[in-house]
């Protein structure tokens, strides 16, 4: 018999499974599975014990994990991998991106209702997600409500002061490997200030100082942000918290602003205009630097910043994903020249301008 020339379905079974994979990660966070590992190897029913594992599918969960390149066995047990130690043990707030697995965890409930929201065009309410870091995901499936596109989404983030800290805690692990990759992809030799407007808990900033300590490092956020900022940050020289209303208020003036996953959060009105106010304070020859989970301009390739902007449609008020090609022309129109677009780390892109 000759063999079917047919495609396999497997590649699309593989896809409508994917949520296993992503669900045993972000279990093995809200479990503790990586903490309990960083000090050193432990013994399966050991860990099982530690844990308070009691299924017999316990085995199973370590195994995915190890096929998935987080973990690692041997005879004295489950061990982390390197990405997993640097990325995954809360003990290293600096590279700790394990607050943003938390806050996906939670937020599994909202996809859930993917299909409502498209149908209906409500937004899912986030603030279900915004938990104190290391608490249990809430229950139940999501909140859909009407959008408002004339209303501040983050008032939900910042409504109580434990969901301050675990949407701070979000967006430092949703961060990590764009603000690791711009400390070395931008010469900041000849920077003397640096603007991080909405800077959360100033990781950024903590990576600039740390490898060029001449810089002048201003996390720029709202007041609520402070202590979040000033606790992640403790005792580093060279950087400070200024609070602020990007809506009310103007931008600190700087030789350089970044905008860090920002622009995707409102409409392109208020995207424009955001850009506008970092001309404005920005001394000629200054810069502004975007970073973003770009679309690809095709539309076709880049499937994280397409699911990235689908989360931030069905989540915020107004805001969506976008590509090069919109950043180069809204930068074009708030008078920025000498525009270029790089890579920086995984999906994230570098769009930059000069005042």
């Amino acid at each position: 018999m000759s063999r079917s020339t047919a495609p396999s379905p497997h590649p699309i079974i593989e896809i409508g499974v994917a949520f296993w994979q992503s669900k045993a990660l972000l279990s093995a966070v809200e479990l503790g599975v990586f903490a309990a590992l960083a000090d050193g190897p432990v013994p399966a029913g050991q860990l099982s014990r530690q844990l308070g594992l009691r299924s017999r599918g316990a085995r199973d969960f370590f195994d995915i994990l190890v096929a998935s390149g987080l973990l690692d066995r041997d005879e004295a047990g489950y061990r982390l991998t390197p990405p997993a130690a640097e990325y995954l043990d809360p003990g290293r707030p600096a590279t700790d991106i394990s607050g943003y697995l938390s806050f996906l965890n939670a937020g599994f409930s909202w996809w859930s209702r993917l299909t409502e929201g498209l149908r209906s065009g409500d937004r899912l309410d986030f603030s279900e997600a915004l938990a104190a870091e290391g608490s249990r995901a809430p229950g139940g499936r999501g909140t859909l409500v009407p959008p408002d596109p004339g209303a501040d989404t983050f008032g939900e983030a910042f409504a109580e002061s434990d969901q301050v800290r675990g949407f701070l805690r979000a967006m430092t692990g949703y961060s990590m490997g764009a603000n690791r990759a711009l400390v070395h992809a931008f010469d900041w030799a000849s920077v003397r200030t640096v603007v991080d407007v909405g800077c959360a808990e100033g990781s950024l900033l903590g990576h600039l100082a740390a490898a060029w300590p001449h810089l002048d490092c201003v996390g720029f956020d709202l007041p609520q942000v402070k202590t979040g900022f000033e606790e992640h940050l403790e005792d580093t020289a060279g950087v400070s918290f200024r609070p602020g209303d990007f809506f009310s208020d103007p931008l600190p003036e700087a030789d350089v602003i970044v905008f860090g996953h920002v622009l995707h959060d409102w409409p392109v009105e208020t995207r424009k205009m955001l850009l506008r106010k970092a001309h404005e304070a920005l001394a000629p020859g200054g810069t502004v630097l975007v970073y973003e989970s770009l679309i690809d301009d095709d539309r076709r390739s880049g499937l994280i910043g397409l699911m990235i902007s689908l989360n931030v449609s069905l989540v915020s008020n107004g805001g969506s994903g976008y590509t090069a090609a919109e950043c180069r022309e809204w930068l074009r129109e708030a008078g920025f020249s000498e525009i270029g677009v790089s890579h920086l780390d995984g999906p994230e892109h570098l769009v930059v301008g000069t005042r």
